[in-house]
């Protein structure tokens, strides 16, 4: 067992107020297992002390270069602070001060959620599977990131962070604890034990569920429970729509290597194929992407796909120097 750490500096930690060195024997202690459930118990008095809630860290830290280069971030500011800035604001040295010390604390808030947390991840076009601390087997889609707390879960909430698609077979725990999985834009997924697939990423958010039930917490405080069969997905633009289907199987086709079409449009086949195995092929054709396509078919990378689809659309395969373009081929006889 490392040697025992006092509280101050654990809650200086979790404050983001230690030094590199400091830094350096937390991490070293947090390495040995035995300290796990004193790190808890600090952990839970310090989040009693102190609220948690969610910064926008990228937004933050690309308005505070902005502001620092004297660009315009598109956002109101009230005409007391206009007339400063223009008689030159940052000629004052304390604001540099405050300007330091916001950005000090957005590293330390980065570093922090680093340091607590691993990842799990998964290669291009290949597929991952992990069992958890508390025994819940996850299964990773290619080129997609499962976060989890690097000491396990404790006695609280068993959460976790998707980026990408996932199977998740979530098992019950003795206390009831309940498993969340955080997504992009401030979905949430919370089971007590449960299966379900859940899809995270800047396009949208899907969750098909298997067995059990799930409560989802959606923007703006709404909440939504979903049953088996059940499949959830928004789009870009936020909207949202629960159905039920048929063809559970399609929601883990990727888990054999497999691209599973129903009437799918082809604009959507390609993204699947973007996001399975980190390329960038495109559609510059709007019509051509309004084309459908089904089946299921077997593609362990990105050219077998291609060459599949470009059979049974008579479609051209254009390599560029940085993507890779699908345009109607100029022998087809269907083609005007």
């Amino acid at each position: 067992m490392k040697e025992s750490l006092s509280k101050d500096v654990l809650f200086d930690f979790f404050d983001g107020r230690t030094t590199s060195i400091q830094r350096k024997l937390v991490e070293d202690w947090l390495a040995d297992p035995q300290n796990e459930e004193l790190y808890h118990q600090y952990l839970d008095e310090w989040e009693s002390r102190h609220p948690q809630f969610s910064p926008q860290i990228e937004n933050a830290l690309s308005d505070y270069i902005a502001l620092m280069n004297d660009e315009d971030t598109g956002k109101e500011i009230p005409l007391s602070q206009t007339e400063v800035k223009r008689s030159g604001i940052w000629k004052t040295p304390w604001l540099y001060g405050v300007a330091a010390a916001c950005l000090l604390m957005v590293v330390s808030f980065v570093f922090r959620n680093e340091l607590m947390y691993r990842s799990l991840e998964s290669e291009n076009g290949r597929i991952s599977e992990y069992k958890l601390s508390d025994g819940t087997n996850v299964v990773l889609n290619a080129n997609s990131v499962l976060r989890v707390p690097r000491l396990g879960f404790g006695s609280g909430n068993r959460e976790v962070m998707l980026d990408g698609e996932a199977e998740f077979k979530v098992v019950h725990t003795e206390s009831d604890s309940r498993f969340i999985v955080k997504m992009n834009k401030n979905y949430l997924i919370e089971v007590l034990g449960t299966e379900f697939v859940a899809f995270s990423r800047e396009r949208g958010t899907k969750v098909f569920l298997t067995k059990g039930k799930v409560k989802l917490s959606l923007p703006k405080g709404k909440q939504l429970y979903m049953k088996p069969g059940n499949l959830f997905s928004t789009e870009k633009d936020g909207k949202f729509t629960l159905t039920s289907s048929s063809t559970p199987g399609r929601f883990v086709a990727w888990k054999q290597d497999m691209f599973y079409f129903d009437n799918t449009l082809l604009s959507e086949a390609v993204e699947q194929l973007n996001d399975r195995f980190k390329v960038d092929v495109r559609i510059l054709d709007p019509v051509l992407g309004k084309r459908r396509i089904g089946g299921v078919y077997k593609a362990k990378q990105a050219d077998d796909l291609l060459a599949i689809l470009s059979e049974l659309l008579h479609l051209e395969v254009v390599k560029h120097n940085e993507f890779i373009e699908l345009r109607p081929s100029v022998t087809n006889p269907n083609h005007e």
